[in-house]
């Protein structure tokens, strides 16, 4: 009889477990976390922030490659978890490549949104800082306009895990469902929020 794989045996492994495990070198601890966390990444903080679908995956890709490089000085804590890192790893990905396009020229129309909540980069003139400040209000509106369309426990789902960066544990406990079931309500609560982003026009 073939027993569970292993990807089935760590999906609702422990967070601090799963990192420790990938840091001792286990390639199935590693793939799980890095899993774990590639979508919440890509739909709630880098696609956002890029707007470009191909863009925003290849960030993703290159913010994982970081993160695995550098996992053994990672040092986990329980009240932040293993996101907040990941994603800080995946925020100065965006602000340099907000930074190759404005040194381009390409970005002249795109740089506030894209960084719209990140901290700035440089000294900007009154003009660029008014278009992003606009822009951010804009992006903000259509935001809380697509969560008051998804079901409320989407909503609260996505507040608790990619708002308020609880971890998995915090989250499963204040919704009252087990890890794994949290996993899956997080995965359905940003396809639903990205199906509603889409929907929602400029303005």
């Amino acid at each position: 009889m073939v027993g569970p794989s292993s990807e089935l045996l760590l999906r609702d492994a422990p967070e601090r477990e799963l990192v420790a495990r990938a840091q001792r070198g286990e390639r199935a601890a590693l793939d799980a976390l890095m899993a774990r966390f590639a979508q919440p990444l890509f739909a709630g903080f880098v696609l956002p922030r890029v707007g470009h679908r191909a863009d925003a995956e290849d960030l993703v890709r290159e913010a994982i490659a970081r993160a695995v490089e550098r996992l053994p000085s990672f040092a986990y804590r329980e009240e932040s978890g293993f996101y907040p890192w990941l994603r800080t790893i995946a925020e100065r990905l965006v602000i340099d490549r907000a930074r190759r396009l404005e040194a381009r020229g390409r970005g002249t129309e795109r740089y506030g949104a894209e960084v719209r909540t990140l901290a700035p980069v440089a000294v900007r003139s009154i003009e660029s800082e008014a278009i992003e400040a606009e822009e951010k209000a804009i992006a903000k509106a259509r935001l809380d306009r697509a969560l008051s369309e998804i079901l409320p426990r989407y909503r609260r789902v996505i507040e608790l895990r990619v708002l308020e960066e609880k971890s998995r544990e915090v989250c499963a406990s204040e919704l009252g469902v087990t890890v794994g079931n949290l996993d899956v309500l997080v995965h359905r609560a940003l396809a639903a929020l990205k199906a509603r982003m889409t929907a929602v026009p400029d303005g």
